[in-house]
């Protein structure tokens, strides 16, 4: 056949109609085996309804691009979202204790003693000459109080009473989402809404704010729940315990504990899965239920976490 005849050709007769087809929407690793098993070196990439949307290539599915992630209020792969070895760790930005792993290039890293990451997320902003649009500054305000239990907390801090009149500035605009509040009435507010043990369920109160530690070879889990009297906890007592321990099978702990805070009197009960002989050395009365009552003690991260890992590693 002449070149002539080959160009008057339709285009559908020159071209290969056999090109596997992958969705848009696919995960790679799902998509890895037929690759690889497949002669050809491009492959095209559909949305929902089978149309065109791209093309791939073998060498670009092997070598992805790697999602670029920042730790902001944690730096414990533990704690972190799956997968994390899967990304590009580029930042970490926190106020807890070090226990991230080692990175494969230097990463910035902020670790600093304020009671919220709210409050260096609030100076980054600040530093940049910029402010919070009312309804994200209303997020971190709310993050800010939580932690603090409005600015009254022992982790408080000069910096985060600044921060706090700086989302202030920035939140309770006229406008705003949170127009009518005041700093006391909308820290209220959001104490409230995240207290309480009736409303939700047991699971749900033992993994909502929930921290894995390891200490002395010792893997163990603290979660906190708030609520404005500790008398709640007695009708609640063994449906959370049975909960708390269905929680450390299902992550492989050793033992775990509920601290339950009044955020009205300033005192936590302790509630832990294992009678362990070590932790029977904590400095706090044990009660006839078999909780801890930690009289003052608020802070899981200041006053809770530091006595635990030091008898842990004695």
């Amino acid at each position: 056949m002449r070149i002539a005849e080959i160009l008057d050709l339709p285009c559908r007769e020159a071209c290969d109609m056999d090109v596997p087809r992958f969705q848009a929407t696919a995960r790679i690793r799902d998509s890895l085996n037929r690759i690889l098993r497949e002669e050809g070196d491009d492959f095209w990439v559909v949305d929902e309804n089978g149309l065109y949307v791209g093309v791939c290539r073998q060498r670009g599915v092997l070598n992805p691009p790697r999602l670029r992630l920042i730790l902001v209020d944690h730096n414990e792969p533990s704690q972190a979202v799956g997968s994390l070895e899967e990304a590009e760790l580029v930042e970490i930005l926190d106020h807890h204790r070090l226990g991230t792993s080692s990175t494969h290039v230097p990463i910035r890293f902020t670790i600093d003693v304020v009671g919220s990451t709210s409050t260096l997320v609030s100076e980054r902003i600040e530093e940049a000459g910029l402010s919070a649009p009312p309804d994200l500054a209303g997020l971190l305000l709310a993050g800010l109080l939580s932690d603090t239990l409005i600015l009254s907390s022992p982790t408080t801090t000069e910096r985060d009473r600044q921060a706090a009149e700086r989302l202030e500035r920035w939140a309770l605009v006229k406008g705003g989402p949170l127009v009518d509040e005041t700093l006391r009435s909308f820290g209220e507010g959001v104490l409230r809404a995240g207290s309480g043990l009736a409303s939700r369920q047991p699971d749900e109160v033992v993994r909502t704010d929930i921290k894995v530690y390891e200490a002395g070879g010792v893997n163990f889990a603290i979660a906190q729940a708030e609520v404005t009297d500790l008398l709640q906890l007695n009708e609640h007592l063994q449906q959370l315990h049975k909960a708390l321990c269905d929680l450390r099978d299902r992550r492989g702990l050793d033992f775990a504990m509920l601290m339950v805070t009044d955020v009205v009197r300033g005192s936590s009960r302790l509630l832990l899965t294992d009678d362990l002989p070590v932790l029977s050395e904590m400095p706090y009365p044990r009660q006839a239920d078999g909780t801890f009552l930690a009289e003052g003690v608020v802070s899981r991260k200041k006053q809770l976490l530091p006595g635990i890992l030091g008898l842990l590693e004695s």
